[in-house]
C-alpha cells in the first residue's frame, strides 16, 4: 500500500520538475568532473594546491550544495542562492589568482589546459553557475509543486542523483584528508612543492575508485529502500 501510495504521489510532480531535477544531476555531475579532475592532478600528477586553489575548490563543493538539497529535499529559490553565494566566493579567489599571474612574461601557476590555467577554467565555471541558477531562479514553475525531491522518483534517476550526491561527498572527504599533510595545523604555503603523484594513470585509477564507490553506496541505498517499501 505504500509502495502505490508513493507511486500516485510521483505522477503529481509536474514535467518541469523532472526536468529541473535533472538539470541539477547533470550541473552535480559537471561539478564532480571538475573536482575530479583537480583530484587527478593532486594525486596523479603530484601538483599541490596553493591556499587560493583550496578557495576555489572549497567554493566548488559550495557551489554543490544547492542542487544536492534540491535533489534531497525539493526545489527552493534558497538552494539555489547557496550556490550562487558560494560561486561568488570561488569567482573572488579565482580573479584574485587571474591578477596575481596578468603581468606580460608570467608563465602563471600551474599547467595550462586549452591555454587557460585552471584558475581561469575555475572562473568560467563560476560564472556559468551564476548564470545559471540565475535562470532557474526565473523559472517559477518547479517551485509551485509539492516537490519532496528524489524520494519518491524513477529509481534510475534516483541512483543517478545519489550516485553524484555521494560522489561529491566522498571528494570533500578526500580534499579535506589530502590539505593536512600540505599545510599541518597552520597556513598553507603559498608555492607548495610538489609531491611524487601516482602517475597519469593511477591518479585516473583513483579517481575512477571514487566514483565506482559512490555508485554502490548509491545503489544500495535505493535497494535497501526498495526492500523496506516491500517489508511493510
Amino acid at each position: 500500500m505504500s509502495a502505490i501510495f508513493e507511486e500516485v504521489k510521483s505522477e503529481f510532480v509536474s514535467r518541469e520538475t523532472k526536468i529541473a531535477r535533472i538539470i541539477n544531476v547533470l550541473a552535480l555531475f559537471a561539478l564532480v568532473g571538475v573536482l575530479a579532475g583537480s583530484l587527478h592532478l593532486q594525486l596523479g600528477v603530484g601538483e599541490q594546491p596553493c591556499p587560493l586553489c583550496l578557495i576555489q575548490r572549497s567554493a566548488m563543493i559550495g557551489l554543490a550544495v544547492g542542487p544536492i538539497m534540491n535533489l534531497l529535499w525539493g526545489m527552493k529559490p534558497a538552494h539555489y542562492a547557496l550556490s550562487i553565494l558560494a560561486a561568488v566566493v570561488g569567482s573572488a579567489g579565482s580573479v584574485r589568482q587571474i591578477l596575481l599571474h596578468i603581468q606580460p612574461g608570467d608563465p602563471g601557476y600551474g599547467p595550462e589546459l586549452f591555454g587557460l590555467h585552471l584558475y581561469t577554467w575555475a572562473l568560467v565555471t563560476f560564472v556559468i553557475a551564476i548564470v545559471g541558477c540565475s535562470f532557474m531562479l526565473l523559472w517559477n514553475k518547479p517551485f509551485l509543486d509539492a516537490d519532496s525531491g528524489i524520494a519518491h522518483q524513477q529509481r534510475w534517476l534516483r541512483v543517478f542523483a545519489l550516485t553524484a550526491i555521494m560522489w561529491a561527498f566522498l571528494d570533500l572527504i578526500v580534499i579535506g584528508l589530502s590539505v593536512i599533510p600540505e599545510c599541518g595545523l597552520g597556513m598553507c604555503p603559498d608555492d607548495p612543492p610538489n609531491i611524487t603523484g601516482a602517475g597519469d594513470i593511477g591518479g585516473w585509477l583513483i579517481v575512477l575508485s571514487i566514483g565506482m564507490l559512490a555508485f554502490a553506496i548509491a545503489a544500495a541505498l535505493v535497494l535497501n529502500n526498495k526492500v523496506l517499501r516491500t517489508d511493510k
